[in-house]
């Protein structure tokens, strides 16, 4: 996603240049907004997504309850969660 930002952003600053070059000032006008909207999509698109309130404190409580970094906590509880789906997959008790 990130790259088909940046690839529309490029090709939105080199027709801007080639308008202002021509002199086509409400084309140029256009593609800058389209390069500035592409720039902000590409900044905002590598944020994660936000866990809820409870499930943070639960992480940072178990975390200090093992003494573990909360990164790895949360790691090795989508680990298991996933293995989880998977043999429920195969079981055929899930529809994939």
């Amino acid at each position: 996603m990130r790259m088909l930002f940046g690839v529309s952003m490029l090709i939105a600053i080199v027709a801007a240049i080639d308008a202002a070059r021509g002199a086509h000032w409400d084309q140029f006008a256009l593609l800058c907004a389209l390069g500035v909207l592409s720039l902000i999509a590409l900044v905002t698109a590598g944020r994660g997504v936000r866990p809820r309130p409870d499930l943070m404190n639960w992480v940072e409580q178990q975390a200090a309850l093992t003494d573990d970094d909360p990164n790895r906590l949360v790691d090795r509880a989508l680990a298991a969660y996933r293995a989880q789906m998977l043999s429920a997959t195969e079981d055929g008790r899930v529809d994939p």
